[in-house]
């Protein structure tokens, strides 16, 4: 029974989020036993260690964290809307967009870009790879693919194409059809097809499981009151939670996560306000879901600004994502469903069905949307780390116990 409390007590403080040190010992009736906790990425091992008299039974439990795991395979990854560059943005990182990719006024992509199906990619520097239904107006620092026309195109590398037109190929060049106006340094190879068009690639994170996550966060209760709801200044402790109106996070506050927050109504932060995750997430991530059912078209906004700051839980890997569920640009609106601007951060912004933009000087981890728009500046830098992020509804949210036995 000693050993047993000690197990219990163990479990109760993991999944509730309370503090319990690496090592403790623990008074039961007339007997001790000593708890202790160790941690390896998402499980924790508690042992109970029950004395009484000469008496002694060890018991331990093993915990795991129910995570779902999602890759952000490119730094941006963007569906039929495409991606718009203007004024010298840039992308620290690779692309895959189902749509077009349009430049002006010197965007830059310094890893590779890819435009599926009929999409173009034109007026941008590629510092990587670029293939695309047609290549117009571009630099290419390696290899240049298109199904169609490579169209006043510098490649540093080879190129393939049904017919090039006014482009300098630096080595190898693969054709149907050539221009006199096109120069070839290296090795020419008329008459090969040209390489198909890419496939529109699925969002990473279905509707199915945002609904989920929702749901989990209604679970901690609802904020009905005040509305809006306004924070200005001091520490407060959100989620699992939902707020079933407006949202404003401001000034000097600082909103400490500790599970998902599900805002159904719009969402800012702004000023020097701070959100960041329980350092209890440890190596995990969590979200903030801005999504009114009633009201996607126009509502469901997300809005960051000035030197607000998103951040994680203090170790590495652990990110907060951003989502925001506005569906006005995949339905032909022309309201923006993120808008990040001036020196804000966050890691991951995840907009599967509406536009993000982003201007003035900000810095992101990685984004995901149906379309996006860089500007005046703006910088997406990716993270490898993302290739594998594991998402959690907070430090108390759900665990599988994997055993709970005897040992010696």
């Amino acid at each position: 029974a000693v050993s047993e409390s000690g197990i219990e007590d163990g479990v109760y403080r993991v999944i509730t989020g309370k503090q319990l040190s690496s090592s403790e010992t623990l008074a039961v009736g007339n007997g001790t036993t000593t708890i202790t906790l160790t941690t390896t990425g998402t499980q924790k091992v508690i042992r109970s260690e029950g004395k009484r008299g000469t008496y002694q039974r060890n018991l331990e439990t093993k915990l795991d964290i129910d995570t779902v795991g999602t890759s952000f395979i490119y730094g941006v990854q963007i569906g039929d809307g495409g991606i718009e560059l203007s004024n010298t943005a840039q992308i620290i990182g690779s692309v895959y967009s189902n749509g077009s990719i349009l430049g002006e006024n010197s965007p830059v992509i310094t890893g590779d870009a890819f435009a599926a199906s009929t999409s173009r990619i034109e007026a941008v520097t590629v510092n990587g790879n670029a293939r695309a239904n047609l290549i117009r107006n571009s630099t290419v620092g390696k290899n240049a693919s298109s199904t169609t026309d490579l169209d006043n195109v510098i490649v540093s590398f080879d190129a393939h194409a049904n017919n090039l037109i006014a482009s300098t190929i630096n080595r190898d060049a693969y054709f149907m059809t050539k221009d006199g106006a096109t120069t070839i340094l290296g090795a020419q190879f008329p008459g090969t097809p040209p390489p198909a068009n890419l496939p529109s690639l699925p969002m990473p994170i279905s509707d199915a499981q945002l609904d989920q996550w929702e749901a989990e966060a209604s679970l901690g209760g609802v904020h009905t009151s005040p509305c809006p709801y306004v924070l200005t200044s001091g520490t407060t402790n959100l989620g699992p939670k939902k707020i079933a109106c407006d949202m404003d996070i401001k000034n000097t506050a600082v909103v400490n996560l500790q599970g998902t927050l599900w805002v159904a109504g719009n969402l800012t932060i702004q000023n020097s306000a701070i959100v960041q995750l329980d350092p209890l997430y440890g190596q995990q991530s969590g979200f903030i879901i801005v999504d009114d059912p009633a009201n996607r078209s126009a509502g469901s906004i997300l809005d960051v600004k000035n030197s607000a700051q998103i951040l994680g839980s203090g170790t590495p890997g652990s990110y907060v994502m951003l989502v925001s569920r506005n569906n006005s640009a995949e339905i032909g609106g022309g309201t923006d469903a993120v808008e990040v601007q001036n020196t804000s951060s966050a890691p991951i912004y995840y907009v599967p069905h509406g536009s993000i933009e982003i201007h003035n000087s900000a810095n992101l981890k990685e984004v995901t949307a149906y379309k996006l728009e860089i500007r005046n500046s703006a910088t997406v830098t990716y993270e490898s780390g993302l290739t594998n992020v594991q998402f959690t509804t907070g430090p108390t949210g759900g665990y599988n116990v994997i055993h709970w036995k005897e040992v010696e």
